[in-house]
């Protein structure tokens, strides 16, 4: 890099820190940072994304900025109040800025930010206590990720290890990450087509049909395809939230006991619990 480009980044980025770190805006500075953000996200920020949110492609000349929220509302950079039906994909189930979740932010901040990773830090410990204790049946051992995709990725290899099975049957429409083993489950066209061929020995069947996976269970002990595991979202989210059938999930829980698979409910977006009902029952590991 330069030195003429270094101190237009140096410039740039305290531009953007006397901005971010005001308060409030007034209409002029909110309308730069709009148009900055959405030059910003279109030139250097995943190509296509911003195309895909529907908060800039049905916004017009102003697309829609987050700024700051409490609770169960926000406000864009131009004042605009929502209420957050979203909540970041189900990571704010205590709303935005929740004092408690704040305060033990900035305690944590102000005493560790991260941990070193070579040492034992006693938070990570605590909190896989904790989850053994809220968690159904016998769960003991808990693996910390950074995002969904991850997770799947980590119960595919659980499920291979133990079952000693590569195949998995998954659910059309369906989404579970974007990595490739994850992607491979995944069952729209629009995320796996270019990333095609992903892992063999995928299959994928309409959601909320057990029928469905009854057949494509009995095909593959037929044809000798080893299914190591059924992954399913509980509700499919990326679908359109779409909900099965009441005995949906108690008919593929015994349909995997009966074919001796395991049954992998993928709760990345429903969360344990989040739907109003418990589907500790259905995570067959």
């Amino acid at each position: 890099m330069s030195s003429d480009g270094l101190l237009k980044a140096l410039n740039d980025s305290q531009r953007y820190l006397d901005v971010v770190h005001k308060p409030q805006l007034g209409k002029s500075e909110a309308e730069w940072l709009v148009e900055t953000t959405v030059e910003n996200f279109a030139k250097y920020y995943n190509s296509g994304f911003i195309e895909y949110r529907k908060s800039v492609a049905e916004a017009g000349d102003f697309a829609s900025v987050e700024w700051t929220g409490r609770g169960a509302t926000f406000r864009d950079v131009m004042g605009k109040e929502y209420i957050d039906c979203l909540g970041g994909f189900g990571l704010f189930n205590l709303g935005w800025a929740h004092p408690k979740v704040v305060g033990a932010v900035q305690a944590q901040l102000q005493k560790s930010p991260l941990p070193t990773q070579e040492l034992l830090d006693p938070l990570r410990g605590m909190l896989a206590h904790l989850l053994a204790e809220i968690t159904p049946g016998d769960i003991q051992y808990s693996f910390f990720v950074g995002s969904g995709t991850e997770a799947v990725e980590g119960a595919m290899k659980v499920a291979k290890l133990y079952t000693r099975k590569s195949g998995f049957i998954a659910a059309v429409r369906g989404f579970h990450g974007k990595t490739t083993g994850s992607l491979s489950l995944t069952g729209k066209s629009i995320f796996r087509r270019p990333a095609m061929p992903l892992h063999n020995n995928i299959y994928h069947v309409p959601f909320g049909d057990a029928a469905a996976i009854e057949q494509q269970l009995q095909i593959a002990k037929e044809v000798g395809n080893d299914i190591a595991a059924v992954v399913l979202e509980p509700i499919q989210g990326e679908a359109g939230a779409i909900v099965p059938p009441d005995d949906y999930w108690p008919r593929v829980r015994q349909l995997c006991d009966e074919y001796e698979v395991l049954l992998i409910a993928d709760e990345v977006q429903t969360g344990l619990g989040r739907t109003g009902k418990l589907w500790g029952w259905s995570t067959g590991m």
